[in-house]
């Protein structure tokens, strides 16, 4: 984990020492940030003789990052379809080669393979870009900002999927400023707080240690289940959550502000304004590449929501269990958007929906519904271990 590392304090002190004392042009602290970026990474995440393999992966991600970067820029000038479709196959090929094909076809493995750290995220950043240049934007990109995009430490490895647009235009007024750093230092401590005491010291332990027996069946009754579905949902925001805050503090104080990953989405009491507050920088990702391009060439909004959830859920893993928790969530989405429009035709819901105790009873049954999500992946890579604790908590005990 990045913020654990050894180098990590070191090296970062050193490099804002670099960054704001020593380059005066913000070019020049683009190209440093890449740089120093490549290196931390490799220093924090490699220790002893991992370090070799690490390297070679990143520079392997150095690469594709060149490669996309100037397919990217031939996109602006021949903005064909077939072409476009080869260039998106170029990070799709490495993301599916290491998260999927690896996993399931062991055969196809080459040598002693490691799964590149950030993989999934540079991946989504990749795409994002691609799919602008063909659009026609980022015409005064240099290839050192987007080295700098992509390879910047504090959202390498688990985002936010910050916007190539937002990173570039803040590229060119990088500023230092006072009044930044205690909100930013604030704000890293604020995380660390979150996601090595609260946690750390008293979610995780919290856990049940084994949900399965060896057949598969629940070790659990139906509502130890819906417990531990909870303490997991918790465990992942604040987990998360505090990573974010963190990733954010850090981003500042190179003076840049990244996008929010969260917004309170455990106060929200509809599941899509769940969505719209949980991990933003991913859902709002997939709902333009993937939901709008459905809905905009099937005019099915239930058939893009689901797609949609799918998307996410395979990209948190190849397991079966993802795939389900992807539908679940597609589902409980589509589900909701037919009883909205049920409730826009007839005042006395509307009016109901309205008052405390049913916003309050809300909140509750998307905490519910969310929780239940997480039962399909506690063992992911079993499809009927999956179900059954699913099942089993879904049921109360019934089936």
């Amino acid at each position: 984990m990045l913020f654990q590392g050894t180098y990590y304090l070191p090296g970062l002190v050193i490099c804002l020492a670099i960054y704001w004392l020593i380059l005066k042009s913000n070019g020049a602290r683009l190209v440093f940030l890449a740089v120093a970026s490549s290196a931390l990474l490799v220093a924090v995440q490699a220790p002893g003789p991992e370090r070799v393999g690490v390297m070679v992966t990143l520079v392997g991600v150095l690469v594709l990052a060149v490669l996309v970067y100037f397919i990217g820029r031939h996109l602006r000038h021949r903005a064909s379809t077939p072409l476009m479709f080869m260039a998106l196959a170029v990070p799709l090929s490495v993301l599916v080669y290491f998260k999927y094909l690896l996993l399931w076809l062991p055969a196809v493995q080459l040598g002693g393979v490691l799964l590149p750290i950030g993989v999934s995220y540079y991946t989504f950043k990749h795409i994002h870009y691609l799919i602008e240049c063909r659009r026609g934007r980022f015409e005064d990109a240099t290839l050192a900002s987007y080295l700098a995009y992509i390879v910047f430490f504090p959202m390498f490895l688990a985002g936010p999927i910050e916007r190539f647009t937002s990173f570039l235009s803040q590229s060119k007024t990088i500023a230092w400023s006072n009044d930044a750093v205690s909100p930013a230092l604030e704000r890293i401590l604020l995380g660390v707080g979150k996601k090595f005491l609260l946690v750390t010291l008293v979610l995780e332990p919290m856990l049940p240690r084994n949900l399965v027996m060896s057949d598969g069946a629940p070790t659990l009754e139906p509502w130890q289940i819906i417990v531990a579905c909870f303490i997991k949902l918790l465990v992942t925001y604040f987990d998360f959550s505090g990573y974010t805050d963190m990733v954010l503090g850090t981003a500042k104080l190179f003076g840049f502000s990244l996008m929010e990953n969260f917004d309170f989405p455990l106060l929200r009491d509809n599941l899509a304004d769940f969505w719209r507050s949980w991990h933003i920088s991913l859902s709002s990702w997939a709902r333009d590449y993937v939901y709008f391009p459905i809905l905009g060439q099937y005019r099915t909004p239930d058939l893009a929501l689901i797609a949609t959830m799918l998307t996410i859920g395979v990209w948190h893993g190849a397991q079966p269990g993802w795939a389900l928790w992807g539908l679940h969530h597609g589902t409980g989405l589509v589900l909701y958007g037919r009883y909205q429009r049920w409730c826009e035709k007839r005042p006395f819901m509307q009016r109901a929906r309205l008052t405390r105790p049913w916003r309050l009873a809300s909140i509750v049954a998307v905490w519910w519904y969310v929780s239940l999500g997480y039962a399909l992946t506690f063992t992911p890579a079993t499809f009927a271990s999956s179900t059954r604790l699913y099942v089993k908590a879904l049921s109360l005990g019934l089936f």
